[in-house]
């Protein structure tokens, strides 16, 4: 068996003071953003509350505008339903019938 590269692994393990400065400085900058995530993750909390109560009070509102368009419907339906019958009254059709002209329930002549 031929090895191409003649090397063999070696492991240094002494400890240098550059290797325990950058050891603490990636740890307290993982702790860092850890710290920092923390607090965002309570203002978006904060927030999504809000944005609950306001959704909350929209919906309320909407629903006040259904009742509101709803009533307006029915109000809408009464003014037809009046404006036929007057236009019935203009043609002698509505509750005075041709027939009774000449008096309410024959009253008057």
């Amino acid at each position: 068996m031929i090895l191409l590269f003649p090397v063999q692994l070696v492991i240094d393990w002494s400890l240098r003071f550059g290797d325990i400065v950058s050891f603490l400085g990636f740890a307290l900058g993982g702790l860092s953003v850890i710290f920092m995530m923390k607090s965002d993750i309570r203002a978006l909390a904060l927030e999504l509350g809000f944005l609950k109560n306001t959704v909350d009070t929209q919906s309320k509102e909407i629903e006040g505008l259904a009742k509101l368009l709803t009533l307006m419907g029915q109000y809408e339906e009464r003014f037809s339903n009046l404006r036929r019958e007057i236009n019935e009254l203009k043609r002698g059709e509505g509750w005075i019938k041709k027939s009774d002209r000449e008096g309410i329930d024959g009253e008057y002549r």
